[in-house]
């Protein structure tokens, strides 16, 4: 009797389960689904007062108009490549120096590890003014060199590489050492290979953060010709109002958007879940 009773429990709390990651899904997937469906409205269909959730007639107009001038490709090519370098560079210094301060024995190592300590605590959005006033009396405002330098730094990545290569058998690196392996060397050969999955998650995270950028190139961007893609949707706001706006192109720009991204998790989808599931931890 109690054996059944405990498998009964089993199976309702199995369900509630269920119905709970499905209720979440919904949640998560409804916006992107509705974002679809509105880039192949009419403006009346979306703005009716029974918006319905699939169009009479799909409107692939909006998709062309969304990109008819040529501008929202050069936004994405210019988003692409600046999110490309940025997470290149970041991966190579923040595991340098995450290498660096796991392996190496140098003076003032407790001190700059205790700058990096007091890096992470402060705000992203406090270094906005100071990095603004650099960049300007330096003559790379409203470029994309001084925007990549201005972002190719990455806290987060040192400690997550940190704790990555504190999971290596410290024996190889000894053991390379006897050989007559030099600290490159051993970075290269021992350390990046066993971190694979790391670079590549932590590749991934940064792209998408980077693609999606807003609020600091909007500061320091000024040209349109150097716009990122999240700063060019801007210009399908209208000065009449909401109404005015166009909003199934502007939906249907999103949707060419975030391919780009939909695409590269699905591909690196293995590696991320490998990452997420193992031992490492940023904290320890």
């Amino acid at each position: 009797m109690k054996q059944n009773l405990k498998t009964g429990r089993k199976k309702i709390l199995k369900i509630l389960i269920g119905v709970f990651l499905i209720i979440v899904c919904f949640i998560v997937l409804f916006p992107f689904l509705w974002m679809l469906t509105n880039s192949i409205k009419t403006k009346d269909e979306i703005w009716a007062i029974t918006p319905q959730f699939l169009p009479e007639v799909p409107q692939w107009g909006n998709y062309i108009k969304a990109f008819s001038d040529g501008k929202m490709l050069v936004y994405m090519w210019n988003s692409i490549y600046t999110s490309l370098i940025i997470t290149i560079i970041t991966l190579i210094n923040s595991s340098l120096f995450a290498y660096a301060i796991t392996c190496l024995q140098f003076r003032l190592k407790k001190f700059i590890w205790l700058m990096v300590l007091g890096a992470y605590i402060i705000p992203a959005a406090a270094t906005n003014i100071p990095s603004y006033i650099i960049l300007a009396r330096s003559g790379l405002l409203d470029t994309h060199f001084g925007y990549i330098a201005s972002c190719c730094v990455s806290v987060f990545n040192i400690f997550y590489f940190r704790q990555s290569f504190r999971q290596i058998d410290y024996t190889l690196v000894e053991a390379a050492k006897v050989d007559g392996a030099k600290n490159l060397s051993i970075f290269l050969k021992i350390f990046v290979p066993m971190t694979v999955p790391s670079y590549i998650t932590l590749g991934i995270l940064g792209f998408i953060q980077n693609y999606n950028s807003y609020v600091w190139p909007s500061l320091i961007l000024k040209s349109e010709s150097k716009y990122l893609v999240s700063m060019g949707v801007r210009a399908f706001f209208s000065a009449e109002g909401a109404y005015g706006m166009e909003w199934g192109a502007i939906m249907a720009a999103c949707c060419v958007i975030i391919g780009p991204l939909l695409l590269l998790f699905f591909i690196c989808e293995k590696w991320i879940m490998k990452t997420i599931t193992s031992d490492t931890s940023i904290i320890g």
